[in-house]
C-alpha cells in the first residue's frame, strides 16, 4: 500500500512540476481549452503534492505511524479537493477574496501542518516507548 500511494502521488506530482515548470501555453500550444483544463486540473490536483512529500517522509517509519497518517490523508485530502472543485473561479469580495487558488494553497499548507504535527507527535510517542522498553 506505502509504494502503490508513493508512486501515485509522485506520478501526479511529477505531472504537476512538469505543468508548472513548461507552463500551460507553451504545452497547449496556445489553445485556450487546454489552457483551462490545464489550470483547473492543476488546481485541483494541488492538494496531491504535500501528500506525495509526506508518503516520501513516512516511507521508512513504522506502520503504525504511517497508517494513522494515512487515516487522516484519506480523509484530508479528498476534503480539500471537493473544496477546491467548488470554490468559485473569480470572487467579487475585495478583502478576503476565496478563490480555487487560495482554497488550494490553504488547504495544502492547513495539510502540511497537521501532517507534521501527527508525524512528529506518533514518532516521539513511539520513541518515548522504545526508550521504556530498553530500561
Amino acid at each position: 500500500m506505502k509504494k502503490k500511494i508513493l508512486l501515485t502521488s509522485g506520478i501526479i506530482t511529477s505531472g504537476l512540476v512538469t505543468i508548472e515548470i513548461f507552463g500551460t501555453y507553451q504545452l497547449c500550444n496556445n489553445n485556450i481549452f487546454c489552457v483551462n483544463v490545464l489550470d483547473v486540473l492543476f488546481i485541483n490536483l494541488l492538494p496531491i503534492i504535500p501528500l506525495f512529500l509526506f508518503s516520501l517522509i513516512t516511507y521508512k517509519m513504522h506502520n503504525n505511524i504511517y497508517r494513522v497518517w494515512l487515516r487522516f490523508s484519506y480523509i484530508w485530502i479528498p476534503l480539500a479537493m471537493l473544496a477546491v472543485f467548488f470554490a468559485p473561479e473569480y470572487s467579487a469580495d475585495w478583502m478576503f477574496p476565496v478563490v480555487k487558488g487560495t482554497v488550494a494553497f490553504f488547504s495544502s499548507a492547513l495539510y502540511t501542518i497537521f501532517s507534521t504535527i501527527i508525524v512528529l507527535w506518533l514518532w516521539a510517542k513511539q520513541r518515548d516507548m522504545e526508550s521504556k522498553k530498553n530500561i
